[in-house]
């Protein structure tokens, strides 16, 4: 028969991995998110209604574990010890980045409300401190979690943490325009000229996966506005050739003048040149280029 003590820390226990748990979803799914992943089977709603979910589900348990602690026998913690990071005489590291990481969530939940107050530049720039707060959630886990001494237990959260930073870090523009430039190859006609871009400013939901494909060309200004390049060199077709399949809302076009013109047999109808377009739809393939 357990004691009521080791009944409330197992539940601490049990809604706190719980909440890791879905935390570390919610990053993943940001990820996937963040790069356009899916994008051409998922709509964009349904992945960021899922995602928003994941988070505050697991905000909402991480509450919970912290308030068993105040209600458990022997009950060495105060309210300002949740609260305030580092306060808690016990264990002052181990609970602070706990704390820390948390407030952090919470500011990063409360941001989507105010979002176009902040502006888009710096709404982005707090939404990624997630990948911060979900480092010192493990940081807690690994320094205050009295059931880590189970091995499995121990694997799964170092390993949810080691997945998330491998994923991310392989994700960020630099690792991703190094990543394409070492193995994807354009072909001779993609290279063969400059590449005209332009974007539908009415149908643009500035989701910001342009940006993230290419922010040499794509950039989303602190307004709310997109600001692009209008003419792209050769070198840099790619990424915004990526930049375009993966857009939600279609509305990036890129179209370049004939690079070779066939003159008409003698006698025969006039032959007008190929002026190849690319356009964001959906469940398109690559697009090629014809000469």
């Amino acid at each position: 028969m357990r004691s009521a003590e080791q009944s409330l820390h197992l539940v601490a226990a049990t809604v706190g991995f719980l909440s890791f748990f879905l935390i570390w979803l919610a990053v993943l799914w940001g990820l996937f998110l963040r790069n356009g992943w899916a994008l051409t089977w998922v709509r964009h709603t349904t992945l960021l209604a899922t995602h928003t979910t994941l988070a505050l589900l697991g905000l909402c348990l991480a509450t919970v574990h912290a308030g068993v602690q105040l209600v458990k026998p022997g009950n060495l913690f105060r309210v300002l010890d949740l609260v305030v990071p580092f306060t808690f005489w016990r264990d002052p590291i181990g609970v602070g980045v706990g704390v820390i990481g948390l407030e952090i969530l919470v500011a990063v939940a409360v941001s989507i409300t105010v979002q176009r107050f902040l502006g888009y530049s710096r709404w982005r720039a707090l939404h990624s401190m997630a990948y911060v707060a979900f480092t010192l959630i493990v940081a807690h886990i690994l320094i205050s979690g009295s059931d880590l001494a189970r091995p499995p237990l121990l694997a799964a959260v170092a390993g949810a943490w080691l997945l998330t930073v491998v994923v991310w870090a392989a994700t960020t523009p630099v690792v991703a325009n190094l990543r394409r430039r070492a193995g994807g190859r354009s072909s001779v006609k993609q290279r063969s000229q400059e590449i005209t871009v332009n974007v539908n400013a009415q149908q643009c939901a500035r989701f910001g996966f342009c940006e993230h494909e290419a922010p040499d060309v794509f950039r989303l200004r602190s307004d709310g506005r997109l600001a692009y390049r209008a003419s792209v060199p050769p070198e840099e077709a790619t990424p915004v050739i990526r930049a375009a399949e993966v857009c939600p809302a279609r509305a990036i076009t890129l179209t370049r003048v004939p690079t070779t013109v066939l003159t008409p047999q003698p006698g025969g109808p006039p032959e007008r040149p190929v002026s190849p377009v690319l356009t964001g739809g959906p469940r398109r393939r690559t697009p090629r280029y014809r000469d």
